[in-house]
């Protein structure tokens, strides 16, 4: 049977600031972008959605082949970094490589509005609990031991790219040491089957106005892609120019129903407008996280996740 890869823009309930992308590959293996936001949830539910997806039952052992973090704010990291500091010898699951490539944020210009240490470090200690648990001793702290050792400026330049289970992940563009915005820094990525002709989908992340124009200047035409992902939620990414050039059919948007819907305070009409969809208009191709319809009652529950999955869920 020919299996395709699936995308599941995952999201507990429709006014969840949030990021979190689960690929599956066509042999079920399974790689993450991002982990959600911690502070609307008294406990982890990506591993509840996660044993869900591959039919597993609550407790069942399973594996990350990869996790990708795309920046350090805590909207894309902070449900990881709670799994992480919840981990502990019966959670039977492991994750086989961590990539992320944050900064410096003492040692850099970053407004200090645009960064918490305090939220950082819960991301350290969930690494570190991470570690301790499963037996890994590195020199220093395992957070500064992964931390850009595998993606970094120079790899990326050099057209980093990884294979898992046919699956190719091109990292386009990483943290550049001339942008001091958090956003600017963020990862971005490309998907899309190697072993066929498939549709690519482009992870966009929280790429600012600055980093869209480094992208677009660097790649141009190349950007073409069948799937993107709104930046920065659907408002105050990249430009229009980036959007014209990547020319995708279908959008996905990580974004809760309060921004949807909010008409003053944010960019997301200005954004909307670019695609022809006034008000509350959408279309099918417009794959919006606040408007799946169906939605986790209790988000700790693989039979509630098993019931909305569909909705979540793109084909490549």
């Amino acid at each position: 049977m020919d299996k395709n890869i699936q995308v599941y823009q995952l999201c507990p309930h429709s006014g969840y600031l949030m990021q979190s992308y689960l690929i599956k590959t066509p042999n079920d293996k399974i790689i993450m972008i991002d982990g959600g936001h911690d502070y609307y949830m008294e406990k982890a539910y990506l591993l509840h959605a996660i044993r869900a997806i591959l039919g597993l039952n609550d407790g069942d052992y399973f594996e990350i082949e990869a996790w990708f973090l795309s920046h350090g704010h805590i909207d894309h990291f902070g449900e990881f970094a709670m799994m992480m500091k919840e981990y502990n010898q019966n959670s039977n699951y492991k994750v086989k490589n961590f990539y992320f490539d944050f900064p410096d944020f003492e040692k850099t210009n970053f407004e200090e509005a645009d960064y918490s240490l305090e939220k950082l470090q819960l991301l350290k200690d969930g690494f570190e609990t991470y570690a301790k648990v499963n037996g890994i001793s590195v020199v220093g702290s395992y957070y500064d031991y992964l931390n850009s050792s595998v993606i970094n400026k120079q790899s990326v330049d050099n057209g980093l790219s990884f294979i898992i289970d046919g699956v190719k992940l091109d990292i386009l563009q990483t943290q550049d040491e001339t942008d001091d915005h958090v956003n600017s820094n963020s990862l971005v990525i490309r998907v899309q089957d190697c072993n066929k002709k498939s549709k690519t989908c482009l992870f966009l992340n929280d790429a600012s106005e600055t980093s869209g124009a480094r992208l677009l200047s660097k790649y141009g035409k190349a950007l073409k892609s069948d799937i993107v992902q709104m930046a920065h939620h659907g408002q105050a990414g990249v430009c229009k120019n980036v959007y014209d050039v990547i020319d995708a059919t279908v959008r996905l948007w990580p974004t809760p129903f309060w921004l949807w819907q909010d008409h003053e305070r944010w960019r997301i009409d200005e954004v909307r407008s670019w695609f022809n969809l006034k008000e509350d208009k959408y279309t099918e191709n417009d794959i919006l996280a606040c408007r799946y319809g169906d939605y986790p009652e209790d988000y700790t529950s693989i039979s509630d996740w098993k019931k909305c999955l569909g909705k979540m869920k793109i084909t490549l």
